[in-house]
């Protein structure tokens, strides 16, 4: 019996890139620093499916990253950001200030 052996499925760099949405050159310089593993052949890299499919598993769900307040009722987004500022006394010249130096209060 000849059972013939499966490899699994690569993605060159360029296909990494589009399913991700950054450029090719992104994903060679992640490869290059150790964040993606993948194959080298000659002068290209393979970048194995289990690695998209790994990366597509760190993605948090919305409720996860805090949005699924807005789920539970309708919310005015407009009066919710209006009262927001409301409770904010600094001036925009000040809050600009905080922002670029990280400091969020």
């Amino acid at each position: 019996m000849n059972e013939a052996i499966k490899y699994p499925e690569v993605y060159t760099v360029e296909e990494f890139a589009k399913i991700f949405k950054v450029s090719p050159e992104a994903i060679r310089n992640l490869i290059r620093n150790g964040e993606i593993p993948a194959i080298k052949i000659g002068k290209q890299y393979r970048i194995p499916k289990t690695i998209v499919e790994r990366y597509f598993a760190q993605v948090a769900t919305p409720e996860e990253l805090g949005f699924g307040m807005w789920r539970e009722k309708p919310v005015d987004s407009l009066g919710y950001v209006n009262n927001l500022r409301d409770k904010d006394k600094r001036t925009p010249e000040k809050f600009l200030k905080d922002s670029l130096s990280g400091n969020t209060r």
